[in-house]
C-alpha cells in the first residue's frame, strides 16, 4: 500500500526512517558512541559554575581600639563602598577589631562582570586611603573569596619543624604544577621562624648600654641595602654585599660595646640569642599533630574526575617517598565526590532499565519490554552528545535532571510500541503499523513534551543571583532530553520494533489466557460507569484528598535545596571576644577527644584562631580570630555523617562553659543559620538594648 499526496507528507519522516533504516541505525550508533565518549570526557564538577559576588575588604590600623577602627576606618570604608550602585547594601556588613577592619561586600544579583566592579573598587580604595588616618597601613580587597578548593591536602609530623614541613609542601606543590589542569595552589598554616634576643637587664644596666641604641645597631646590621655598581665597557655589574647578620652565631658574636682601652662586649655576653617560632595567633593541626594545608584548585572547564586521577597519581608517588614520621592525608576530595555521582547516575540508569523490563514484562511480552528498555540508554547517550556539543558540563544539577527524566523518557516509547501492537492485532502489516502508530501519537507526545518542558523554565525568571546560577542548566537539560526522547520514539523506535516485535498480542483462531493487563482493563471498565454515575462523591473524594494533603504538609520538613551528601562536616567553635588562643585550643582539643571515641569518625583537621580555605562552594569562610576555631571532621561514609550530626549537633552546642559549638553539615543552600536577625542603628546603646530583648524572646 503506497501513500501519496497529503498522507505522504504526514508520514514523510517515519516513512523515510523505515525505508532508510540502515542510515538510522548507523547514525543512532554513532550518536550513542559519541554520548559514551561525552560522559567520559565532558567537563565535570560537583556544582555548576557559580558567580560568587562576594569579596572581603581588610584594612589594617595597628594599635587602634575597635571603637577607633570603627570610627576612623570601618565607617569611611562602608560609606565609600555604598557609593557603588552594584553593591548590595543589605548584605554588606563589617567587623571592627583591635587594629583591623573586615568588610564583607556583596554585589547585586544582576552584576554579570564582577571582575570589572572589583577592579573599580580597588582603584577607588587606593584614593580613599590617602584621605584616611596616616596610621592606616593598608586596605586589601580579596575578590578571590569565592574560589573553592578542589582538593585539601595535609602534611603533618610530630617531629619535623614548620620549616621542614614547608619544604615538603613546596616539593609537592612543584610536582602538582606539572598537571596541566591544576590552577591555583595555596599553602595554609605556615609559621615563620624568628631570632629572639632575651636581654639580661642587670648586665645591660651595669654596662650602661641604652636599649634603643642596641636595637638600632642590630636592625641596621640586618638590613640589605643598595651597594652600587661598576660600569665596564662590556656592561654594568651590580655590587652585592653579604649581610653581616644571617645566622644566630652571627648575631651572638656581634660587638655591641667597645671602651677606649679596646675591650669589647658581644651580644651573647648580655643576652640569650635563639631561633624559635613566635607564639602564633592561629595554627592548624591534623589529628592533634602540627600540620600545613595545601589547597589545590582546578582550571575552569576541565573534567574533575580526570583531574583527580592525574593529581592522585602524583600524590601517591610523592607519598611513597616520604619518611615515616611525615604523613600526607586528603581532607577534601571533590573529584571523588563527582566520580561517585557519575557511578550513581549509571547505576540509576541500570536500575531504570531493569525496572522497565520487570514492570513491562508483567503486562506485555518480553520483546516489547526489551524495546522499551532500549530506549533509555539510546535517549540518554544521544542527549549527552547534544549537551557535549552545546558546551554543557556535568554537575549535580544536570545529573539530577537526567535522573528525574529517566522515569519520563520511557513513556514515549511505550506509547508508540503499544500503538504498534494494537495495529498489528487489527491486521495491519508490521511496516504500516510502525508508521501509523508514530503518526497517530505524534501530536499527543509533542504536546506532553512541551507541557513538561515549559514547567521548569519559570525558574529562569523567578530565581536570581547564586540560586539562578545554580539551576540555570536544569530546565535546558530536562527539555533537551525530553525532546530527544520524542525524536527517538518517532524515528528510531519504529525501526527497532519492526525488527524485534513480529506479532501482536492476539492471533486469529487462538484463544489466549487472560493477562494481568486484561484483568486491570476489565476492572477499570467496570469502575468508569460508577464514577460517572456518582460525580458528587468523586469530587468530594478529590477535595478531601487535597485538604488532607495540605494538612500533612505541615508535618513535612521543607527545604529549598537538599543537604550535601558528604563524608565530612564542619564544627565551628566560638568563645567570647577577647579569649586567648590557648583557651580556644583547649575547647577544640576537648571536643576532638570526645568525638575521637566514635568509630564512625575517621580524622580531624582543626583550624584554631584561623579558618580553612573555602572547601565547599556554599560554605563561606569566617573571619580569623583568636576566639574562633573550626574543625573539619571526616567520617567513614555519607550515612555516618547524617548519624553523627543527628546525635551530636544539639548535644554539644552549650556543652562547654563560655563556648558555643555548632555542627555544620554541608548544605546546597547558602544559608548560615535558619533564622538571622540583623539590627542596624547608629546608636550602639539602642542596638544592645534591642539585641538583649530579642535574645530573651
Amino acid at each position: 500500500m503506497n501513500m501519496t499526496g497529503k498522507n505522504k507528507d504526514q508520514y514523510r519522516i517515519v516513512d523515510w526512517a523505515m525505508r532508510n533504516y540502515k542510515i538510522v541505525l548507523l547514525l543512532s550508533t554513532l550518536f550513542i558512541l559519541i554520548g559514551i565518549y561525552s560522559l567520559m570526557n565532558m567537563p565535570k564538577q560537583e556544582y555548576p559554575t557559580i558567580t560568587v559576588r562576594q569579596a572581603l575588604v581588610v584594612g589594617g590600623y595597628p594599635g587602634a581600639t575597635p571603637k577607633q577602627v570603627e570610627e576612623r576606618l570601618t565607617k569611611p570604608l562602608e560609606e565609600y563602598l555604598f557609593r557603588y550602585k552594584e553593591v548590595k547594601k543589605n548584605n554588606t556588613y563589617s567587623y571592627s577589631k583591635n587594629g583591623v577592619a573586615y568588610v564583607y561586600v556583596e554585589l547585586e544579583d544582576n552584576v554579570k562582570n564582577k571582575d570589572e566592579v572589583w577592579s573599580k573598587i580597588k582603584h577607588g580604595l587606593l584614593a580613599l586611603k590617602q584621605t584616611l588616618s596616616p596610621e592606616v597601613q593598608a586596605i586589601i580587597v580579596n575578590d578571590d573569596f569565592g574560589d573553592t578548593s578542589t582538593l585539601l591536602l595535609t602534611i603533618s609530623s610530630k617531629t619535623k619543624t614548620y620549616r621542614q614541613l614547608e619544604q615538603y609542601v613546596d616539593k609537592l606543590e612543584n610536582k602538582l604544577r606539572s598537571v596541566q589542569s591544576v590552577s591555583k595552589i595555596e599553602k595554609y598554616g605556615t609559621q615563620k621562624e624568628q631570632i629572639t634576643v632575651l636581654l639580661d637587664k642587670q648586665k645591660l644596666a651595669s654596662y650602661n648600654i641604652p636599649v634603643s641604641a642596641l636595637a638600632l645597631g642590630i636592625f641596621t646590621d640586618g638590613m640589605v641595602d643598595y651597594a652600587g655598581e661598576i660600569e665596564r665597557a662590556k656592561g654594568v655589574v651590580p655590587i652585592h654585599l653579604r649581610n653581616s647578620i644571617e645566622t644566630v652565631p652571627d648575631l651572638q658574636e656581634k660587638i655591641i660595646y667597645t671602651d677606649p682601652k679596646g675591650d669589647f662586649i658581644r651580644l651573647k655576653d648580655i643576652a640569650e640569642v635563639k631561633k624559635e617560632y613566635p607564639k602564633s595567633e592561629g595554627f592548624i593541626a591534623h589529628d592533634g599533630v602540627k600540620t600545613l594545608v595545601l589547597s589545590v584548585g582546578m582550571l575552569e572547564g576541565k573534567d574533575i574526575v580526570r583531574f583527580g586521577k592525574e593529581v592522585k597519581s602524583v600524590i601517591d608517588k610523592y607519598k611513597a617517598g616520604l619518611p615515616g614520621d611525615v604523613q600526607l592525608a586528603t581532607v577534601v576530595d571533590q573529584p571523588q565526590v563527582v566520580g561517585d555521582s557519575v557511578s550513581s547516575f549509571l547505576m540509576e540508569m541500570l536500575i531504570a532499565i531493569c525496572s522497565v523490563i520487570a514492570v513491562t514484562i508483567l503486562l506485555l511480552p518480553f520483546r516489547v519490554a526489551g524495546v522499551a528498555a532500549i530506549s533509555i540508554p539510546i535517549t540518554i547517550f544521544i542527549s549527552l552528545t547534544i549537551l557535549f556539543f552545546l558546551g554543557f558540563e556535568l554537575n549535580i544539577v544536570n545529573f539530577a535532571a537526567l535522573i528525574v527524566v529517566l522515569g519520563l523518557i520511557v513513556d514515549d516509547c511505550i506509547v508508540i510500541v503499544d500503538g504498534y501492537i494494537d495495529y498489528i492485532d487489527e491486521g495491519y502489516s508490521r511496516w504500516h503499523a510502525s508508521v501509523m502508530s508514530a503518526k497517530e501519537y505524534f501530536k499527543s507526545l509533542i504536546t506532553a513534551t512541551l507541557a513538561i518542558s515549559i514547567t521548569f523554565f519559570p525558574f529562569l525568571f523567578t530565581f536570581k543571583g547564586t540560586l539562578l546560577d545554580f539551576i540555570v542548566s536544569f530546565p535546558w537539560t530536562m527539555s533537551i532530553t525530553l525532546f530527544v526522547s520524542l525524536g527517538v520514539a518517532i524515528v528510531i523506535i519504529p525501526v527497532i520494533q519492526y525488527f524485534l516485535i513480529k506479532k501482536g498480542l492476539y492471533e486469529k483462531g487462538i484463544v489466549k489466557k487472560r493477562t494481568f493487563l486484561d484483568k486491570v482493563q476489565e476492572r477499570y471498565n467496570r469502575l468508569l460507569p460508577i464514577v460517572f454515575k456518582h460525580p458528587k462523591i468523586v469530587f468530594a473524594v478529590v477535595v478531601l484528598s487535597f485538604v488532607l494533603a495540605s494538612w500533612m504538609t505541615r508535618y513535612v520538613e521543607v527545604r529549598m535545596m537538599p543537604l550535601a551528601e558528604r563524608n565530612l562536616f564542619a564544627v565551628e567553635i566560638y568563645l567570647p571576644k577577647g579569649a586567648s588562643i590557648d583557651q580556644t585550643r583547649s575547647v577544640s582539643d576537648s571536643l576532638q577527644k570526645i568525638l575521637k571515641k566514635d568509630k564512625r569518625i575517621v580524622s580531624f583537621t582543626s583550624f584554631v584562631g584561623t579558618d580553612s580555605p573555602r572547601f565547599h562552594t556554599l560554605y563561606t569562610p569566617k573571619v580569623p580570630d583568636k576566639s574562633y576555631a573550626q574543625v573539619i571532621v571526616n567520617t567513614s561514609s555519607n550515612e555516618a555523617t547524617n548519624e553523627v550530626m543527628a546525635e551530636y549537633a544539639d548535644k554539644y552546642i552549650d556543652y562547654f562553659p563560655n563556648a558555643n559549638v555548632y555542627f555544620k553539615q554541608l548544605d546546597n543552600e547558602s544559608v548560615e543559620v535558619p533564622i538571622e536577625i540583623r539590627l542596624s542603628q547608629a546608636d550602639e546603646a539602642v542596638l544592645k538594648k534591642y539585641s538583649q530583648e530579642i535574645k530573651k524572646a
